[in-house]
């Protein structure tokens, strides 16, 4: 029908839009209520599968665990309580000697760890003991997400926030593939697989060759060798226990006895969303994640000595470096052990000694060839997240 222009039929046009304007703004505050419900009831949801996830690794560890030496009913309470060990950084407002605080606090929370799982497994080997320090560390990481995913539904909950709970829903996907990493973590380590975290420690023992090694920090061995002329001293965290040791302690005590003339790092690097796992790239600098104090160490030695330090990386997703070794990771293994040799080559000159240093945590893979890992799962293609921080390192 046509538009009325006539003053009757304007007026009626503008008490019907200044109607639906107040009606509008009188329902805009329910619409966000019942929009923030919705949500809540969204979240609620992957919550339940978050909790699934955190009970399952809680199950895996406690059923590894009560294999060496105490039953479930002995352990499970001091068990649940100890998933909730936390560790209190070092204040950092006064930098002065923050790593050295760092270190320490550090060094006292893997001996509380030793001491709880020497107590809930009392039977357990050496080797064994790391692994379950790690399967712990993959439970108490799920049972984290867990809890707070679950702090801030409830709080958006009992505030009504629409703010919070859209945050919370709009990262609920990223928060799902961590968890499920955890999970699929936990699961290896309690299995003792190696995990893509060991790349570096795989190329350090397939250098080394049949070297003997030496323990000069704890955790951490060397060997010595030779390559083309040159003096190698292959570094790595001692397995095939779960361990990252400190290579950094490591190469520092070595490099104050002896003249070192190139120091060469292999470490597992995230990749970017798009590139490909496996792919081996150079650099140049300390190669190694987790806290700082290690590659600090590092640092200092080499700065102090004028020793150049080459960084050789594995791409990798985080998924993939927390979860066992695929067949993708373990061919890059070979193609970096070939790119360490041709580093060796062009970089230094017959009679000089070269650091060769693994770094990663050596689950599953020990010192010698004939205990390194022959079979590997196929890779699963990813459509994950990436982290700029290695876990359990």
């Amino acid at each position: 029908m046509p538009f009325d222009f006539s003053f009757e039929g304007l007026l009626a046009w503008l008490v019907l839009i200044l109607l639906l304007s107040f009606i509008t703004m009188y329902l805009m505050p329910y619409q966000f209520t019942f929009q923030t419900r919705l949500m809540i009831g969204q979240v609620r949801k992957s919550l339940s599968q978050l909790e699934e996830w955190a009970k399952e690794g809680r199950r895996i560890a406690l059923s590894t665990i009560t294999k060496h030496g105490r039953t479930k009913r002995d352990i499970e309470k001091e068990f649940d309580d100890f998933l909730e060990f936390f560790t209190i950084e070092p204040v950092s407002d006064d930098p002065a000697g923050v790593l050295r605080r760092l270190e320490h606090v550090l060094d006292v929370r893997k001996k509380r760890f030793e001491g709880m799982v020497a107590r809930f497994a009392p039977n357990a080997d050496p080797e064994t003991a790391a692994n379950l320090e790690m399967t712990i560390e993959g439970a108490m990481a799920s049972n984290l997400v867990f809890r707070l995913v679950r702090h801030y539904m409830l709080l958006a909950e009992k505030t009504k926030s629409y703010q919070l709970i859209m945050a919370l829903q709009m990262q609920m996907p990223i928060l799902k593939e961590y968890a499920k990493a955890f999970l699929d973590a936990t699961k290896a380590f309690a299995e003792g697989k190696p995990i893509g975290d060991g790349v570096g420690a795989m190329v350090a023992t397939k250098l080394a060759g049949g070297a003997s090694w030496r323990e000069l920090v704890e955790d951490t061995v060397y060997a010595e060798t030779k390559f083309d002329g040159r003096k190698l001293i292959v570094v790595k965290a001692k397995g095939p226990g779960g361990r990252v040791g400190k290579p950094g302690e490591l190469i520092k005590r070595l490099m104050e006895r002896r003249k070192v003339d190139r120091i060469i790092m292999i470490d597992a690097g995230l990749k970017l969303e798009g590139e490909e796992s496996g792919h081996v790239i150079e650099g140049v600098g300390a190669a190694i994640g987790g806290p700082p104090t290690e590659k600090y160490k590092i640092e200092e030695i080499a700065v102090k000595k004028g020793v150049p330090v080459d960084a050789i990386i594995v791409k990798e997703s985080f998924k993939e470096a927390i979860t066992p070794l695929n067949k993708r990771l373990a061919k890059a293994v070979d193609a970096t052990v070939e790119r360490v040799k041709q580093a060796i080559r062009e970089r230094t000159k017959p009679g000089e000694v070269v650091i060769v240093a693994g770094i990663g945590n050596t689950i599953g893979i020990g010192q010698n060839p004939e205990e390194l890992p022959k079979d590997f799962p196929e890779p699963k293609e990813e459509k994950g997240i990436e982290s700029d921080k290695l876990l359990f390192r």
